[in-house]
C-alpha cells in the first residue's frame, strides 16, 4: 500500500488526525493560559528561542519562514504583475484571477507581499481568485443566474467520522451557518453526525445549489482522484462527487483541510477536492491550501456569510471572493497567525 494511503488511513483513527503533522494552536493553547512558554532548542543547524503567548499563536520561526517565502513571491512574480496591471489601468480593489501551472499551483500567490507595513501585500491591492483551466472559468461565467429562482442550501457537518478523530467545533460552525442563512434562503437543510453518511450526502447534494461542508478533508497526493471527505460511515470520494447528478450548482464552502492540494507529480493536471467541485458545475468554491484551525474556520465562516448576501437580500456566488477578502482582513485585525490568515482561497467566478 502506498505511503500516503497508509498515512491517510492512520489519520482517520481516533487521536491520530494530526499524525506526522505539527500540532494545531487549538491543541497547544492550554499550555500558555497562565503565562508565556519559552522553548529553547539547540542543534548543529541553529539555536532558537520560541515564545508562545496566550494572545498570539504560531511560532516566530514559522512566521519568519513564511514571510520570507511571501516576500520572494512578491519580488520575483507578483510585484511585476501588479506594476503591469497598474499600467493597464486595473485599479486597486479590482478582482484578479490567478491561473498557476506546475509547482506554482502549490504557492500562495494571493498572499505575496513585503509584510513591512500596514498596506504591505497583494491582499491590500487586489481581490484574488484562482481558476483551474481557463475553460472552466468561462463555463462558470456562461451559466445563467436566475434572480427569481429558489435558493436551496445544505450544510453538511461530520464531527465524528467512523474511525476518525472528533472535530469539536463542527456543530457550532453549522449553527453559525444556519443562523446567518436560514432566514434568507428558500430552503435550509442540515446533515450532521449520524445523518451525514456517504449515501445521504450524495443524495442531498443532487438537490441543492449551495453547499457548506465541514469535516476532515483527506488529500491523496499520489493519486488525487482518491482524495475524499470523511463522512460518518466512510470516505466521500472525489469520483463520487464528479459523477453526481447536480442541479444547477452555484457555490460550495469546503471548511476542511487541504482541499486545494492535488497530485504532487503533476500538480497542474490534478483534480483536488475544490477543483472537483468546480468540475461538477459549482461556479464558485472556497477551499484551503493547508491545515485549518477550527476556531479560525468558525471565525471566517461567520464573517464570510455576512458578506455573501447582495442588496436584494439573496445569496450571490459572485460575491464570494469579496466576502472572503473581507473575512481575511478581519482575521488580521484579530492577530491571527499569518499562515491561518491566508489558508482559505477562492476559486471560480
Amino acid at each position: 500500500m502506498e505511503w500516503d494511503d497508509v498515512v491517510s488511513r492512520i489519520c482517520m483513527l481516533p487521536d491520530f488526525s494530526r499524525f506526522l503533522l505539527p500540532p494545531l494552536f487549538s491543541d497547544l493553547r492550554k499550555a500558555v493560559e497562565e503565562g508565556p512558554v519559552i522553548i529553547v532548542n539547540a542543534s548543529q543547524y541553529s539555536c532558537n528561542a520560541l515564545i508562545s503567548l496566550s494572545k498570539e499563536f504560531g511560532s516566530f520561526d514559522t512566521q519568519h519562514k513564511l514571510v520570507k517565502i511571501l516576500r520572494k513571491l512578491w519580488h520575483d512574480i507578483v510585484d511585476p504583475v501588479v506594476q503591469a496591471l497598474g499600467e493597464s489601468n486595473v485599479h486597486p480593489g479590482s478582482r484578479i484571477w490567478w491561473c498557476p501551472t506546475a509547482e506554482f499551483t502549490l504557492l500562495p500567490l494571493h498572499a505575496a507581499g513585503l509584510y513591512e507595513k500596514k498596506r504591505d501585500s497583494l491582499l491590500h491591492i487586489y481581490i484574488s481568485s484562482y481558476t483551474p483551466p481557463l475553460a472552466t472559468l468561462v463555463r462558470a461565467r456562461q451559466q445563467v443566474f436566475r434572480d427569481a429562482s429558489p435558493q436551496y442550501f445544505v450544510a453538511i457537518g461530520q464531527g465524528n467520522p467512523d474511525g476518525g478523530k472528533p472535530l469539536q467545533r463542527v456543530a457550532s460552525e453549522l449553527a453559525v451557518v444556519a443562523q446567518r442563512l436560514a432566514p434568507i434562503v428558500s430552503s435550509f437543510t442540515s446533515l450532521e453526525d449520524s445523518n451525514a453518511t456517504v449515501k445521504a450526502a450524495v443524495g442531498v447534494l443532487q438537490h441543492h445549489q449551495w453547499l457548506h461542508l465541514a469535516c476532515h478533508g483527506i488529500p491523496n497526493r499520489k493519486h488525487a482522484p482518491e482524495s475524499s471527505f470523511a463522512m460518518r460511515d466512510g470516505p466521500l470520494m472525489i469520483k463520487d462527487v464528479i459523477r453526481s447528478d447536480w442541479q444547477n450548482p452555484e457555490f460550495a464552502f469546503l471548511s476542511a483541510c487541504h482541499t486545494t492540494v492535488g497530485d504532487e507529480k503533476s500538480p497542474d493536471e490534478s483534480i483536488h477536492l475544490a477543483a472537483a467541485m468546480q468540475l461538477s458545475g459549482f461556479r464558485s468554491v472556497i477551499g484551503s491550501m493547508w491545515s485549518v484551525d477550527d476556531e479560525v474556520a468558525q471565525e471566517v465562516v461567520s464573517a464570510f456569510y455576512g458578506n455573501l448576501v447582495d442588496g436584494s437580500g439573496r445569496l450571490d456566488c459572485t460575491r464570494a471572493a469579496m466576502a472572503l477578502h473581507k473575512a481575511v482582513k478581519k482575521l488580521r485585525r484579530n492577530n491571527v497567525p499569518l499562515e491561518q490568515q491566508i489558508v482559505f482561497v477562492h476559486i471560480g467566478v
